[in-house]
């Protein structure tokens, strides 16, 4: 039986993992003090691609996505499917909302796919196989964007209409409405979130 101080523990350690400032980290060795201050004020991985380079971004978009399935997996460990997803949150918000960094973070969306990879690898795979026949017929953004359409239906398909499902549709949305309010600002401020592909 799964105890709600397991639950809890999924929760802060997930938090915890997602406090982990990687991209300013890997930017730092790179001549930028913080992401936050340059681009499109995002710590995460476009944003380090741009000011520094794909290949010097590659640990960011790999350790990010790390974070997310860190909390998961021990999450997932320590809770069962419900302490999966308090984890998969968990990397979330401290990723988002990072303590150490004045609760101003990124938009968790390396993070969210982590975690979807250790709870619903099968929809995972058909999400990334929708992203690259997308990207190869038109863009990167326009493949993401298929992914994460895909993503929902093929876990209901594969899952059912169960915790999985619950979690991910609630947790696109929290992704979804962050990444909305950081773009609103971005346009208020004039700032241009373009990015190559």
């Amino acid at each position: 039986m799964t105890t709600n101080l397991a639950l809890a523990a999924a929760l802060l350690v997930g938090y915890a993992v997602g406090c982990t400032p990687i991209a300013n980290v890997v930017a730092r060795r790179h001549g930028i003090e913080d992401l936050r201050e340059t681009g499109d004020r995002n710590p995460g991985y476009w944003n380090a691609r741009e000011r520094i380079g794909r290949r010097e971004a590659l640990p960011i978009l790999l350790l990010d996505a790390a974070k997310g399935a860190a909390g998961a997996a021990f999450g997932l460990a320590v809770g069962g499917i419900w302490g999966g997803v308090l984890g998969w949150l968990g990397a979330i918000l401290g990723h988002m909302f990072p303590a150490p960094l004045r609760f101003r973070g990124g938009r968790s969306v390396l993070c969210l796919v982590g975690g979807a990879i250790v709870l619903t690898p099968l929809a995972c795979m058909i999400a990334g196989l929708a992203l690259l026949v997308i990207r190869w017929r038109w863009d990167f953004a326009r493949g993401a964007q298929a992914g994460l359409i895909v993503a929902p239906f093929a876990t209901w398909v594969i899952y059912g209409a169960d915790v999985e499902l619950f979690a991910m549709v609630a947790l696109l949305v929290l992704v979804g409405v962050r990444s909305a309010l950081a773009d609103r600002a971005l346009r208020q401020a004039g700032i241009d979130k373009r990015q190559r592909d």
